[in-house]
């Protein structure tokens, strides 16, 4: 009896998450795109404190929260975009439709992220001077792309 209980429990399972990817093929996108961006604003977190002088200066944090930021932004492509899987359109997805349409400024826009975290990780490390003013390029690259091709959460 419990056998059969197991199996008809993995049969609901399996059956459930068939009809949610058939109702959201771009669910598995989308929560790679924010489980990305939740581990960028998380190490964002770490060095903010710093630079806002909340928490001490500590250069192994900083580095480490740099390297994890440089990381994440190499790997930034439309893989993690794919045409469908905007706002309104796909589950809990903020990104704007403009992200197809104006494609070539969007991805410049990831190049610079990526020309900013490549900078702070080498900045990050070294001082808290350094570190205030790598977070200002660095802020200002996420910005760019958040208020053009992200929809403000409500």
């Amino acid at each position: 009896m419990r056998v059969m209980f197991l199996i008809a429990a993995a049969g609901a399972v399996v059956a459930s998450v068939a009809v949610a990817e058939e109702e959201d093929p771009f669910a598995d996108a989308v929560e790679m795109r924010h489980g990305l961006m939740l581990q960028m604003a998380t190490d964002l977190g770490k060095v903010g404190a710093m630079a806002k002088e909340e928490t001490p200066y500590d250069a192994a944090v900083a580095s480490k929260a740099a390297a994890n930021i440089a990381a994440i932004a190499s790997v930034l492509s439309m893989d993690q975009f794919p045409a469908g899987s905007e706002y309104q359109k796909a589950t809990d997805s903020f990104a704007l439709p403009t992200i197809w349409t104006a494609q070539d400024d969007f991805l410049t826009k990831v190049a610079d992220l990526n020309t900013a975290a490549a900078a702070f990780q080498t900045a990050a490390g070294t001082d808290l001077a350094s570190l205030k003013t790598g977070m200002g390029a660095l802020g200002a690259a996420c910005g760019a792309c958040h208020k053009t091709y992200r929809q403000p959460e409500e």
